[in-house]
């Protein structure tokens, strides 16, 4: 009988140690304090000239009655981030009285408003916190480094070789001269040089309509500080009735396309199409330039 309770004894503390391990696996759940903290993302872009990023954090912990400060350090990845961030280490705190479980690690920019041609990266990576029973990261799914990318900044005179030489030249989208059969720019390559006036300005000559106008018109393209690339007036003598000129002329800030001075290979320039309604017009239109 004493052997039989002795058996039926050991069988109910392995039971009670077996919960107990099963209880060990989940104590972030088990245990209020405990938790962990990663990024809500893995990643982030900066604006051209932005002086600061937030990159905000997740907090999985249920109570945290006096806060937690969360240390991370700074890792580059391309470029030199030191031109740009001043510190490689910092902390931040998360207040216990935000209802919103979450914090932000707040990173100051400099030298931002200095245009550049390059792009910059870094990762911010989590490191510690100052709270036992809360960890970084709880598996390996968590995101526990997020990238920052610093991106290139237009500068308010572009260099002399930007957007120079030889491009192909070919419609995106038009009314006229596609519903006629033609194009608005006659496609091929076109050279372009920078307008001696102006050091934003590129000039390049192109057939407008080709099917119904011999002329060889002079285009003129301007990178302006909006960073949208604009179309000067194009006016190939030509309408569709009343004395009205049929002419392509920029689409305005709202409607034109951005550039990058980190790119000269390829472009698409939206214009307004006859904005004077001499074939029914305006319309938005475009043609792409193409770097050989």
């Amino acid at each position: 009988m004493k052997n039989k309770i002795k058996i039926y004894s050991l069988f109910i503390l392995l039971i009670v140690l077996g919960y107990s391990c099963e209880d060990g696996v989940n104590s972030f759940e088990d245990t209020p304090t405990n938790g962990w903290i990663e990024f809500t993302n893995a990643q982030t872009t900066t604006g051209q000239t932005s002086s600061s990023i937030t990159v905000p954090l997740a907090v999985n912990v249920p109570v945290y009655s006096n806060g937690l400060n969360i240390s991370y350090n700074i890792v580059g990845v391309e470029g030199d981030y030191t031109n740009f961030v001043a510190s490689s280490s910092g902390s931040t705190f998360a207040d216990p009285t935000a209802d919103n479980r979450s914090a932000n690690i707040e990173v100051n920019l400099m030298n931002m408003e200095v245009g550049r041609d390059f792009v910059t990266s870094f990762d911010i990576v989590l490191t510690s916190v100052d709270v036992d029973g809360v960890n970084i990261g709880v598996d390996e799914n968590s995101v526990t480094a997020h990238r920052v990318t610093i991106p290139c900044s237009n500068p308010e005179i572009v260099s002399n070789d930007y957007f120079v030489g030889d491009y192909v030249i070919v419609d995106v989208s038009g009314v006229i001269g596609p519903g006629n059969g033609t194009e608005n720019f006659a496609s091929g390559t076109v050279t372009l040089i920078v307008d001696p006036t102006n050091p934003n300005k590129r000039i390049f000559s192109v057939g407008a309509l080709p099917a119904f106008n011999g002329e060889i018109e002079t285009v003129t393209i301007e990178f302006s500080t909006d960073n949208v690339v604009l179309l000067g007036n194009v006016d190939p003598t030509l309408s569709c009735g009343g004395g009205v000129p049929y002419i392509f002329s920029n689409a305005g800030i709202g409607n034109s396309s951005p550039w990058d001075i980190c790119n000269d290979q390829f472009i698409t320039i939206v214009y307004s199409e006859d904005p004077n309604g001499s074939c029914g017009g305006p319309f938005l239109s475009s043609f792409s330039l193409t770097k050989l």
